[in-house]
């Protein structure tokens, strides 16, 4: 009689481990899958901020091409430091592209290593699994803020340097006008 209220405590004290483990591995899916719709937004936002880039990267081409045609009338200290200000932040904004595409990756890789690791293993692997995958979201998740706030610092950088070239141009447009003021006054 004793025996069998062992057996049936160990019985239910095993239910309850299926039932844990079970729920353990849904919340293993719905972190997977969160870590996917992560991903594709992280993607779909790194697509974006791309398109603005390559915006702004054009603009900045254009605008020192421009600066480029004028170049003659300013300072050649002057256009030096703008040109450098301009290779700098072209500089950043690739390193944080090579950012990005290393934690998406890194990511990617995980969660196909997750979904591998849930179908294998003892109870006790798959609770270890849960506690290393809930600190790796975690890590992930700091090294996605981190990559954010590079942008948004790269992408005020680039507008930065946007309203510099914009008063370059300026600057050089009133030395222009002022040059064929002086010239017309020479003829007259």
């Amino acid at each position: 009689m004793e025996e069998q209220k062992e057996d049936q405590l160990d019985y239910e004290s095993e239910k309850v481990e299926i039932l844990r483990l079970a729920q353990s591995k849904k919340n293993i899916n719905s972190l997977n899958m969160d870590l996917e719709r992560d991903m594709q937004r992280i993607d779909e936002a790194n697509q974006d901020l791309l398109v603005k880039i390559h915006e702004k990267e054009d603009e900045i081409q254009r605008l020192e091409n421009e600066i480029t045609q004028t170049r003659d009338l300013a300072e050649d200290e002057e256009w030096e430091k703008e040109n450098s200000a301009t290779m700098e932040r072209e500089r950043a904004l690739q390193e944080v592209e090579e950012e990005t595409a290393r934690l998406l990756t890194r990511k990617s890789q995980k969660a196909t290593k997750c979904e591998q690791d849930n179908v294998k293993g003892t109870p006790e692997e798959s609770k270890v699994k849960l506690q290393q995958l809930e600190a790796s979201c975690a890590d992930q998740e700091k090294e996605l803020a981190k990559v954010i706030e590079d942008y948004a610092f790269v992408a005020q950088l680039c507008e930065d340097q946007a309203l510099c070239i914009k008063k370059y141009q300026e600057t050089l447009k009133k030395i222009q006008e002022e040059l064929e003021t002086r010239f017309l006054e020479r003829e007259v």
